[in-house]
């Protein structure tokens, strides 16, 4: 694992000048380098890292300085191919369309610009909003067990969105980044950060997407959610990166006082993804929903890890997980809820379900509970097995052949995820996405 000379102070301080960053900006890169270098790799004998599988992973041959793009008043400017893959794409507020390190197009809604939203690139957030930034850059915090990949994400930001909503705004329509590659050897660090002042409401969608890139490529994006006092934040991730693609992702949401949280990560593609998700109810009557589906096969390895951090009283968490997985894929969950001293009343649950669709394929699900405080309820439940012998035997015994029925108990599996998602056009990015898995293969499911 490896560094070169790509990765240095130079490549920090190229990337800085590509947006006229402000001093403080700069500076914070480059304490943030000099962070990374003191921290050692992640330790596969840490129970955090003993189930990710990072042989084959390297910094070398990578940059974190791929060819500047430049900035395109409309989607005219965005390479076909990955208008392409964008698909869909409804009513927006906000759009912003990143290819590799550079944004190359944003833009921001009438309703958006008249509640006084600001959304730009996070580098030149910083620079043209210093009073909205840089009090709140970073102070979500980073779990241990990420530090030596966020530090690294830090110096070497790329693009990234900052959203601020402010007090009292609903923003009706949604705000969208889209993340494009464009060839092998690339590095990116998106940021994105979204701050909901009290009473505000947003709904944000994230995706990752490349055509077949032909070589290693590394995204590790980081996350941070500010939801203030009332406010009603959701926000839908969706990764699709080809197979040569390593993903470390860490996302991190304060939630206030009767404040709520929906949060969505689906994984579909990817070498190996790896995915942080923390909530922090941090004032009363906050609550968290959390859902998440993936479907693996060939060698794909996902590890998705999450927290329900329960700090003020009568707050909410729930956890929703659900996989398919096939060939010789894997999947491991680990998930924590944390009941803290004087989080009274709090209410907590997590789920994961997996469907095995090959015999090679492995799944390794373990929540654990952490309870500080009194009068609380919270349980989890998780299961690993072949789809329903009864449900294939029922939709046998109607006249459906073997392979549909199994295809039908698939879809239907991840239908509870699928129907919470809010966003019609992204339910059926999810629907097509679980299609061509099933396609796979030449159409076969196992």
């Amino acid at each position: 694992m490896g560094v070169d000379g790509t990765f240095g102070a130079d490549a920090v301080r190229e990337l800085a000048a590509r947006s006229g960053e402000p001093d403080w900006f700069v500076a914070r890169r480059l304490r943030s380098l000099e962070r990374f270098g003191s921290l050692p790799w992640p330790d596969p004998s840490l129970e955090e890292w003993r189930h990710t599988d990072l042989s084959g992973f390297s910094l070398d041959g990578l940059t974190p300085l791929p060819p500047r793009r430049a900035r395109a008043s409309n989607l005219d400017g965005v390479p076909r191919e990955a208008l392409a893959r964008m698909g869909e794409v409804g009513e927006r507020e906000g759009l912003a369309v990143q290819v590799d390190a550079d944004v190359v197009h944003l833009s921001l809604g009438r309703e958006a610009r008249a509640a006084g939203a600001v959304f730009a690139p996070l580098p030149e957030a910083a620079r043209d909003h210093p009073d909205l930034v840089q009090g709140i850059l970073g102070s979500a915090g980073t779990p241990a067990s990420e530090e030596k990949l966020t530090t690294l994400a830090d110096a070497f930001a790329s693009g990234g969105t900052f959203l601020h909503v402010p007090r009292g705004r609903r923003l009706r329509a949604p705000v969208q980044s889209f993340r494009w590659l464009s060839g092998p050897g690339i590095a990116v660090f998106p940021r994105v950060v979204i701050v909901a002042e009290e009473g505000a409401s947003v709904t944000y969608i994230e995706e990752y997407r490349a055509g077949e890139l032909g070589g290693p490529a590394l995204a590790c994006p980081v996350v941070e959610i500010y939801a203030g006092p009332g406010a009603d934040v959701s926000f839908l991730t969706v990764q699709d990166w080809p197979g040569t693609v390593w993903h470390f992702q860490t996302q991190r949401a304060i939630v206030g006082r009767d404040a709520s949280l929906r949060s969505l990560g689906a994984t579909f593609g990817g070498r190996a993804s790896r995915a942080v998700v923390e909530s922090v109810m941090d004032g009363a009557g906050g609550s968290s929903e959390m859902l998440g589906v993936y479907f693996a096969d060939s060698d794909q390895r996902f590890s998705y890890w999450s927290l329900q951090d329960h700090r003020a009283p009568n707050t909410r968490s729930t956890l929703t997980l659900k996989g398919a997985l096939k060939g010789r894929s894997r999947a491991v969950y680990r998930g924590l809820v944390h009941i803290q001293k004087g989080a009274d009343q709090a209410d907590a649950y997590q789920v994961n379900r997996n469907l095995l669709l090959s015999g090679e394929a492995k799944a390794d699900p373990a929540p654990f509970l952490e309870i500080e405080a009194n009068q609380v309820r919270c349980s989890h439940a998780t299961s690993v097995g072949q789809p329903p012998a009864d449900q294939l035997f029922y939709l046998q015994s109607r006249g459906i052949p073997p392979k549909e029925a199994e295809r039908l108990v698939v879809k239907g599996f991840f239908q509870e995820v699928l129907d919470r998602t809010g966003v019609p056009e992204v339910r059926g990015a999810l629907e097509r996405a679980v299609e061509s898995e099933l396609e796979r293969d030449g159409g076969k499911v196992g």
